[in-house]
């Protein structure tokens, strides 16, 4: 009978650290999930942080080159191609602030993604500057708000949204 009772006895510590073992493993499955995907959302709100930056100091330049051609030979081949790059970097800064806004996880994030889209329409009003201080003006506050933009991108993504 003791063996009986003994063979039962590692039946049922056989099954229960099956069970236990198995519960661990469904737990630990979660929490790798969940740690992959939250490391999955980091690095897509980085990379778009990093190529609105990038598009936005390209826009920046480009619309410095078309204020300024546009101010020398208006109508010129120099002009008209200022005026063609400036459009096409316009449309990839636009994508790439709606890019932001899509892969904003939370409100801090939403946040930035909106001062994207400020950043990108001080952008667009430098050619519209009436003079050469004013379109330079113009230029360093998008500037600054990039710079600033960095920084709190910077503090959100270290915050861990």
């Amino acid at each position: 009978m003791p063996e009986i009772f003994a063979s039962a006895l590692a039946v049922v510590g056989t099954v229960l650290g099956a069970v236990v073992a198995h519960r661990y493993q469904d737990k630990s499955t979660v929490r790798s999930a969940a740690l992959a995907d939250r490391e999955r959302r980091h690095q897509r709100l980085l990379d778009a942080c990093a190529d609105f930056l990038a598009l936005a100091e390209d826009y920046r330049q480009a619309q410095y080159d078309r204020w300024t051609s546009q101010h020398a030979e208006p109508g010129s081949e120099a002009a008209l191609a200022a005026r063609a790059e400036s459009y096409r970097l316009y449309a990839e800064v636009r994508s790439s602030v709606f890019r932001l806004r899509l892969v904003a996880p939370g409100p801090q994030a939403q946040r930035l993604a909106e001062r994207a889209a400020e950043i990108h329409a001080r952008t667009r009003e430098i050619v519209f500057a009436a003079d050469k201080a004013d379109m330079l003006a113009r230029g360093e506050a998008a500037e600054l708000a990039c710079d600033a933009f960095a920084v709190r991108a910077r503090e959100v993504l270290t915050a861990g949204e």
